[in-house]
């Protein structure tokens, strides 16, 4: 079996809600975004009216007001595991604060967090600060879980902020190293993954 096929099943006999939550996704690009506290994976994007369509609970819908700036975009990818973890569909549904997705491939296991409504810096330094909190949850909970044991598999953590604050400051190579030293996974402030 692969490391793809290894953690889904560590997951599956971890979580027993986790084979309806689980979304298998074969496109080479995707996108994910936040549509009232649950993440989706986005099926198509109409730019001449601005809609974007999901599929909510099993139907695809449109919806209207894409904003391609609140958007985390997976690149390169061959085949990816998505799990939405917060929202009323969530792998966890509402409740302890924990991270917004998690997807996995052959090669990594990401934890990632959208904290994209900041309009100031102070904003987006107290969003980082509650997004690795929520990282942290996430993470020791599947640690937990798992024993730890994601199946060979990368561990990476992704907190997406708005494109318009510098990043890489002294602040986030602070936050990001203390998360490194606790958890032995690199912290990334972007809103992509590009795969192996």
């Amino acid at each position: 079996m692969s490391k793809f096929d290894d953690i889904k099943e560590l997951l599956s006999n971890a979580f027993p809600n986790f084979a309806g939550i689980l979304q298998i996704e074969l496109r080479e690009e995707f996108s994910v975004t936040d549509y009232k506290g649950q993440s989706f994976i986005i099926i198509s994007i109409e730019f001449e009216d601005n809609t974007f369509s999901i599929s909510l609970n099993g139907v695809e819908t449109i919806i209207t007001g894409f904003d391609s700036s609140k958007l985390f975009n997976i690149i390169n990818a061959t085949r990816v595991a998505f799990i939405p973890i917060d929202g009323k569909n969530g792998f966890l549904g509402f409740g302890d604060s924990h991270c917004d997705f998690v997807f996995f491939d052959d090669t990594d296991c990401c934890f990632v967090e959208f904290k994209l409504n900041a309009t100031s810096v102070r904003k987006v330094n107290k969003n980082r600060v509650d997004a690795i909190r929520q990282l942290k949850n996430t993470i020791d909970l599947f640690d937990n879980k798992l024993d730890r044991n994601y199946a060979g598999l990368n561990l990476e953590a992704y907190v997406c902020t708005p494109e318009f604050y510098p990043r890489l400051n002294a602040s986030w190579q602070e936050l990001a190293q203390d998360f490194l030293e606790e958890y032995g996974i690199q912290l990334f402030e972007r809103n992509y993954k590009n795969c192996k």
